[in-house]
């Protein structure tokens, strides 16, 4: 009965899986490849940019093998220069922290005008100073726009492509104005975006063992344990997803650089006070524990002080320690501040993350610190 309910479940899951991707498009102002191309991308036509018809994203969705995919198209200098108040639209509220960085972006777009040089200097810059020293993006795209303008052309395709050919960037020469290699452009982001893994990301270290076990404890209800976990291991987010009874168990196995593979074995436990002789079990021999609460629920981070960060040390007796605050999308309702979390954190020695299971804010970067931390052990 409970493998039967198990199998259900899953395919529940993936029938609703939704998943999220934010595109961020950067370049000099003017040259026609972030708003001008995220409107051709979104309305498939040419649109004269005006103040009244300029916006800072557009959302393309479209549905694959029993997946939704939302594709979130930023145009990173218009977002950061936005005053509007984003208070009441949570997607909004989104948009604007992935603006303000890279590390939660999921692919890169980096634009120059090929009619003007000091655009394609200006975006190698960019990319040496900010892009390839600070952040691990690895779907990044260069664009040459206005290759119509063939008799203005100052930076020819050649350099172009050597230069995102040496660096691991992939390449187009468009014009927005005239349709010209949008489509192909499109249709290579799709396919890339939906190969993205979070076996991509850098993991560094020489792990003592073959396999780790890491146990998810908090209240029920709070999202930052079974739907964080399907964030984790399926990339997906289904907010109907059931309550765990006792324990259920899934794997991740960890690429390191090095060529070395370890296997993270998830524990997903029990929320409710009835299951709790059962997660003192359950947490034994561990080598991480993740506790979670929602910060738009005060009683779930109450219950991290007077429980479940005491089940951690005196039962589970390990070092390791996350403290994971989800639904920081519903930042208008928070009942607890990232300041007091955050002190919380240091005075335990905690490790502290902000995620959104629902918009998957953060989760490369929690995941891209356990698996480091874990081969380090």
């Amino acid at each position: 009965m409970g493998n039967k309910q198990t199998r259900n479940k899953k395919t529940d899951i993936q029938e609703k899986c939704i998943c999220k991707y934010y595109i961020k498009f950067v370049g000099s102002s003017g040259i026609g490849t972030k708003t001008s191309l995220i409107k051709r991308i979104k309305e498939n036509k040419f649109v004269n940019i005006t103040e009244d018809n300029k916006s800072n994203y557009e959302k393309i969705i479209y549905k694959k093998n029993n997946k939704e995919f939302i594709l979130y198209l930023i145009d990173s200098e218009a977002v950061e220069n936005d005053k509007s108040d984003i208070n009441s639209d949570k997607e909004k509220k989104i948009i604007k922290y992935v603006s303000y960085g890279f590390s939660d972006a999921d692919c890169i777009v980096m634009g120059y005008d090929v009619t003007n040089k000091k655009s394609f200097e200006e975006i190698q810059e960019y990319y040496n100073k900010k892009i390839k020293e600070q952040y691990n993006i690895n779907l990044i795209y260069l664009l040459g726009n206005k290759s119509d303008l063939n008799q203005n052309i100052e930076v020819k395709e050649e350099e172009g492509k050597e230069f995102a050919d040496k660096n691991g960037i992939k390449y187009f020469q468009i014009s927005v104005k005239n349709n010209e290699n949008i489509n192909n452009f499109i249709n290579d982001l799709k396919i890339n975006i939906e190969n993205l893994d979070d076996n991509s990301l850098k993991f560094y270290g020489n792990p003592s063992k073959d396999e780790y076990k890491v146990v998810f404890v908090g209240d029920s209800g709070i999202g930052a344990k079974t739907c964080l976990i399907n964030r984790l291991i399926y990339n997906q987010f289904d907010p109907n997803v059931y309550s765990t009874n006792g324990a259920s168990y899934c794997s991740k196995l960890i690429k390191l650089r090095n060529g070395k593979e370890f296997k993270i074995n998830i524990w997903d436990t029990a929320g409710q006070e009835k299951y709790r002789s059962l997660v003192e079990i359950y947490i034994k021999e561990s080598d991480c524990i993740v506790i979670g609460y929602d910060i738009t629920k005060r009683e779930s981070y109450e219950n991290i002080k007077s429980f479940w960060y005491k089940l951690a040390k005196d039962e589970a007796k390990v070092d390791l320690i996350y403290l994971i605050a989800n639904k920081i999308d519903l930042y208008d309702d928070e009942e607890v501040s990232e300041y007091e979390a955050r002190e919380y954190a240091k005075e335990y020695n905690l490790r502290f993350f902000q995620v959104s299971c629902q918009t998957s804010y953060g989760i490369k970067e929690f995941l891209n610190d356990l698996g480091n931390q874990l081969a380090k052990k």
